[in-house]
């Protein structure tokens, strides 16, 4: 366990803070910005990620003649071993001199450790509808799967090449609708079922597919 190295301190102002619980490894992750906050989220969904730890570094950085501390914003451990320490930051300040300073200490403190420094902005975060879908599957995060309803649908779904969410609703009129959204998005959440949560928003009109190894999110 990765511990922060830098407390955070209450909102003020216009700065952003959030918890956001049940991150991988983690009870809580902190973050200082509304980028922040969807980069956990992105990275909560992506099966590729294992853990999550928060400003867990700490780096000297020089600039303008005088030395600086700098905290990385998040380190990711992915489930093929390898770490990745990101720092994330609006595209429109990527690339002050300042911001530079920071991402040649970070890249040569994970040459160091064998690690990979990633800048990632707004354009890998955001992609598309992504955010506000996955805002809208994590709206069931507080319920149950019932297994034998997500097993009724996967079996009715296996049937079809493709089915729109409306048709697989009335192919499963035994099951309350409330408790089919609830287990359908808890499917396609876990990636199990497969639909574009980029290219569009996730409606009735949604076409949904058994996930196979050639879909990627």
């Amino acid at each position: 366990m990765r511990k922060p190295v830098r407390k955070i301190r209450p909102s003020r102002g216009m700065h952003y803070r959030s918890k956001i619980p049940r991150s991988k490894s983690l009870k809580i992750v902190h973050t200082e910005s509304l980028l922040e906050r969807d980069f956990v989220r992105l990275s909560n969904y992506d099966r590729a990620v294992k853990n999550i730890f928060f400003q867990c570094v700490s780096l000297k950085y020089n600039y303008k003649g005088k030395s600086h501390k700098y905290y990385p914003d998040f380190l990711l451990q992915l489930h093929d071993g390898r770490f990745l320490l990101i720092e994330v930051k609006l595209k429109k300040y990527k690339d002050t001199d300042e911001n530079k300073a920071k991402y040649k200490a970070g890249e040569a403190y994970c040459k160091k450790e064998g690690w990979t420094f990633i800048v990632v902005t707004e354009d890998e975060i955001r992609p598309g509808f992504l955010q506000p879908n996955l805002k809208l599957l994590l709206g069931v995060k507080v319920h149950k799967e019932t297994p034998i309803i997500t097993e009724y649908i996967l079996s009715v779904i296996s049937l079809y090449q493709e089915i729109k969410i409306k048709e697989l609703m009335d192919a499963c009129r035994l099951v309350t609708q409330s408790l089919f959204l609830i287990n359908l998005y808890k499917l396609i959440y876990s990636g199990i079922i497969y639909t574009d949560l980029i290219g569009s928003r996730l409606t009735m009109d949604s076409i949904l597919r058994i996930r196979n190894g050639q879909d990627v999110s």
